[in-house]
């Protein structure tokens, strides 16, 4: 009966270990805005076709902020880890966040069995999305950066979408998302990636092209021929201000519509503005899949 008893929970257990190994995990670091976590749930639910696990690095400067984002997460039970202020190594939001994602993928990414999506705040999926058909043809998939320089072209990793197979990836715990110096290169966050992608050159390895409105023309039959949808190119041209959108990993991703956290330091009503509009824009993107399935 011990030994029957003993096997039964053998199999559970593995049942439980290949669950959790199919499920993606995402990962995403919050400074100050705690409604882009709702925002992320609300369009995981609605796109994603994995299951999934999503952790909250709560990574607020202040405690009052700390606490909002604790309470947003708890609101939807969603799993809230602060961030340690390594405060001899975390003076400028750069430094802040690449410490914040060394400590995600130490605690929670490298051990875990199978996909990691790592993902900015301000980023949103918005379009039915499958992680593993995306990524059925490689192990880490990112947005390419690069910083040339008299001897060598630095390419490395954008931080703001980051797709790891943790399964398949030789050597991951020698990623590295840091930035300055690199191979005579000032890089910013997700630099020493380069030296990773050079000492592993058997990794699976695909750098998508950014797709930046500020490179784009203003036309709508224009953003049409380049993959842009009617609610994209809406929202493109109802911001006025001067600055570029991203679209990440073949137009399924938004990045930041304009400075999502306002380190540009935008007015009040503006952020306003942007605030309403991205979640009118999401509605009409969820609305729509709804309405063509």
């Amino acid at each position: 009966m011990n030994k029957l008893f003993s096997m039964i929970i053998f199999y559970l257990s593995l049942c439980i270990d290949l669950y959790a190994a199919d499920k993606v995990l995402i990962i995403t670091h919050v400074y100050n805005r705690p409604d882009f976590i709702a925002l992320h749930k609300k369009t995981f639910d609605a796109f994603l076709k994995e299951e999934y696990e999503y952790i909250v690095f709560n990574d607020s400067p202040t405690e009052d902020m700390s606490n909002q984002i604790k309470t947003m997460c708890k609101s939807l039970g969603i799993q809230c880890l602060r961030v340690p202020d390594h405060k001899s190594h975390r003076q400028s939001p750069s430094a802040r966040h690449a410490d914040g994602i060394k400590y995600s993928l130490e605690r929670f990414g490298f051990d875990h069995d199978g996909v990691v999506l790592m993902i900015d705040s301000d980023m949103f999926l918005i379009r039915p999305f499958s992680v593993l058909e995306y990524m059925k043809e490689y192990d880490f998939i990112a947005g390419y950066q690069s910083r040339p320089n008299s001897s060598v072209t630095v390419y490395y990793a954008f931080p703001g979408l980051v797709f790891m197979n943790m399964k398949n990836l030789p050597n991951k715990h020698t990623i590295n998302f840091d930035g300055g110096d690199v191979a005579g290169s000032n890089c910013d966050v997700g630099g020493h990636t380069y030296y990773y992608f050079k000492n592993n050159p058997q990794a699976k390895v695909h750098l998508y092209t950014i797709a930046s409105t500020f490179h784009e023309p203003k036309d709508r039959n224009a953003l049409y021929a380049l993959g842009y949808d009617d609610n994209s190119i809406d929202l493109i041209f109802s911001l006025e201000k001067d600055y570029s959108m991203e679209f990440h990993g073949d137009h399924n991703f938004l990045h930041h519509y304009a400075g999502g956290s306002n380190w540009p330091g935008y007015t009040h009503n503006y952020l306003e503005k942007k605030k309403y509009l991205l979640n009118n824009y999401i509605d009409q993107q969820i609305m729509t899949y709804k309405k063509n399935n």
